[in-house]
């Protein structure tokens, strides 16, 4: 069974973190909203793990489905909130809802849901998605 070590705490991973289409050769990212987790996987095998901040219910929930990595941009500035998102990773076709940098001065509070809808990613699983997960790459969010 399938387990994971965040904080130092030992957690059993639920049947639903694995997918069947892990089992394929793409990269892809499989993001839980329940556990505020990431997890990236090449060919079925976990490549990383990591903590992130999915969406504030109820008004600003990360939406659930399977999507795809549709661009990428460096470091835009979000036209609504007026602030800086490295590495953004557009998933959605309004370009609203992607993966990105988490601020500085909120990287503490990954593990917790508190973005407008965005998945946060610390600075380093940040530049390391946006450079190992390619466009057109699948993202599960559930």
């Amino acid at each position: 069974m399938p387990f994971l070590l965040l904080r130092g705490i030992v957690s059993i991973l639920p049947a639903q973190v694995v997918f069947a289409e892990a089992q394929s050769a793409e990269r892809i990212a499989i993001v839980s909203k329940e556990l505020q987790t990431i997890v990236f996987l090449d060919g079925g095998r976990e490549a990383n793990l990591a903590l992130v901040s999915t969406g504030r219910p109820p008004r600003y929930a990360t939406p659930s489905g399977n999507f795809r990595v549709l661009y990428k941009r460096w470091n835009p500035v979000s036209s609504t909130y007026r602030i800086n998102m490295p590495y953004w990773q557009a998933i959605e076709n309004t370009g609203t809802i992607g993966l990105h940098q988490a601020s500085l001065s909120v990287e503490h509070l990954l593990g917790e849901p508190l973005s407008h809808g965005c998945v946060r990613l610390g600075y380093f699983t940040a530049r390391w998605a946006y450079f190992w997960l390619p466009v057109g790459a699948p993202v599960t969010i559930q």
